[in-house]
């Protein structure tokens, strides 16, 4: 009988273990997908004026933080395995992932850590890799809706 016992605790303390292990190490984290409309309004300004901007001044004004080092845009319909790939956030659950509704999805990361996520309505952006700070943003008037070029640094 006491070896049944010892048995039991032996595995329920494993169990334990494999659990905080999970934790320990991250496990999948969820990031929320939220609206932005400072920032929707800072990338609405360049279409509507025709000026240049960098994205750093856009992120800046609708103060974006967090020490970012590279921004993604997907356009919509996505899927998380897609974003997940893509940026190298494996695991990651997408809260608010927009299937309709919404031009894409603007991601603000430092190193692979999300640091800002935004559904972004029109007018939608152009942009095939990542962008960084330095990176112009332009207006592409010539689009359906108009569309604002953002210039790529890197895939």
């Amino acid at each position: 009988m006491a070896s049944c016992w010892a048995r039991k605790i032996w595995i329920l303390g494993l169990a334990a273990a494999v659990v905080a292990t999970g934790a320990a190490c991250g496990g999948p984290s969820t990031v929320e997908i939220v609206e932005d409309l400072v920032l929707e309004t800072a990338f609405e300004t360049v279409l509507v004026n025709g000026e240049t901007r960098t994205l750093g001044d856009i992120a800046d004004t609708a103060s974006i933080g967090g020490g970012w080092d590279r921004m993604y845009y997907f356009r919509v319909p996505l899927l998380m395995s897609e974003v997940n790939r893509s940026i190298g956030t494996a695991s990651t659950i997408w809260k608010n992932l927009p299937t309709t509704g919404a031009d894409g999805v603007i991601i603000f990361l430092s190193g692979n850590t999300v640091v800002r996520a935004v559904v972004d309505h029109a007018p939608s952006l152009d942009l095939h890799g990542y962008a960084t700070a330095e990176s112009a943003v332009t207006a592409n008037p010539g689009g359906v809706r108009g569309t604002i070029a953002v210039e790529a640094k890197g895939r």
